[in-house]
């Protein structure tokens, strides 16, 4: 039994940090100066993403980065559309986290984003979820583990009749 509680420690331990440091991911659409388009990319426990890799993709280029470039050191990143449109923008942070807005251009100005939706994606499961797959994973640790010492058992148990 013993054995059982280091297995579900070290489990315990193993998944701790994954969990306790997840987050998602958090933009803003900030307005700039006119014809200057400002986004600030952050995670949802308020920090920013620093220096994380941006890349703007143009109405008429989807397929193709139009930009390249990074997030400043609090977060913040600022392009020109050249050109009317959805442009879509996307940061990644190099660590798993990845976020995506969408910003409508018309007559040169941009609109309005509350009819866009934050397709962000942080990795993370919603909690009931993520609930289930620990237990999950705990009860076949401790499965595996009984596995293990029935076999061990029946092969004393096989050396011990011959």
């Amino acid at each position: 039994m013993r054995h059982f509680f280091v297995w579900l420690f070290l489990t315990v331990i193993l998944f701790l940090p994954a969990s306790a440091f997840a987050h998602g991911v958090d933009i803003s659409d900030v307005t700039g100066r006119t014809g200057v388009r400002t986004i600030r990319f952050g995670y949802t426990d308020g920090e920013y993403m620093l220096f994380a890799k941006v890349k703007v993709y143009a109405p008429s280029a989807p397929d193709a980065a139009v930009q390249e470039s990074m997030t400043d050191r609090d977060g913040y990143f600022s392009f020109v559309p050249f050109e009317d449109g959805d442009w879509q923008l996307s940061a990644e942070d190099g660590m798993g986290h990845k976020g995506e807005i969408v910003i409508t251009v018309a007559d040169g100005t941009a609109q309005g984003m509350a009819d866009v939706p934050n397709t962000s994606s942080s990795g993370k499961l919603p909690r009931p979820i993520a609930i289930v797959l620990g237990l999950s994973l705990i009860l076949n640790v401790f499965a595996f583990y009984r596995f293990v010492l029935k076999k061990s058992a029946d092969k004393k148990e096989a050396s011990h009749a011959h």
